[in-house]
């Protein structure tokens, strides 16, 4: 823990970064981490990017070649080895799938739906944070043609939005479990702080201050 805390980024408030720490080594984060990284492992198509976000690897490359960088070009930049290879072979067949249906149907949108599913909830295959399957779908609804085909793009939007409503619940849940963690060891903080000087004076003159019993000297 010490060390840890000494580590902290200069521009970080040391007793900050105090905080922060002690908040992700708690039993319950550290379950949560735990969690994360079996998922992780579970995973069949992992990405190449490491630390870096997809949207600042699309930014880097827009910045580079003057053009922008659209969901089908991303796939397989974050899939492949710097050899220019695919992580796997279900990467490779995925690419392929996903390269012949765009040319199909001339819909990025629809065609990351027929390869890869639906969109898991607040995040969208290919767009990095911030975009979510309601903005997707919504434009996807609108290129469709046949009445059927609008329906059913408008119940999956339904559909999404409340998955959306139910990991921003979940995301209040977390605040307010990391409030009431800070808001703990900010009374633990202030419960262990000593008096005052001033107060200290006050309260030893106090108990020096002879008792009047009404006698006069």
């Amino acid at each position: 823990m010490e060390e840890n805390c000494q580590m902290h980024p200069p521009e970080i408030d040391p007793d900050h970064w105090r905080l922060f720490v002690q908040f992700r080594t708690s039993s319950k984060q550290m379950d949560i981490s735990d969690k994360n990284a079996t998922n992780r492992e579970k995973l069949l198509i992992p990405h190449t990017l490491g630390s870096k976000t997809l949207a600042r690897k699309r930014d880097e490359l827009e910045v580079q070649y003057g053009r922008r960088y659209s969901r089908g070009d991303m796939y397989p930049i974050a899939h492949k080895k710097k050899d220019g290879s695919f992580v796997n072979e279900d990467a490779r067949q995925k690419y392929e799938q996903l390269h012949n249906e765009i040319q199909e149907t001339s819909s990025e949108n629809e065609a990351f739906l027929k390869v890869f599913g639906k969109e898991h909830p607040g995040y969208v295959r290919g767009m990095g944070l911030g975009v979510t399957p309601t903005q997707i779908i919504g434009s996807y609804s609108s290129s469709t043609r046949s009445g059927s085909s609008s329906d059913a793009a408008t119940i999956a939007q339904l559909r999404s939005e409340v998955e959306v409503l139910k990991a921003r619940v979940g995301e209040v849940d977390v605040l307010k479990e990391q409030l009431a963690f800070l808001m703990q060891i900010v009374k633990g903080n202030q419960a262990t702080e000593l008096e005052s000087p001033a107060d200290l004076r006050r309260s030893s003159q106090s108990s020096h201050i002879p008792e009047d019993n009404g006698g006069s000297s």
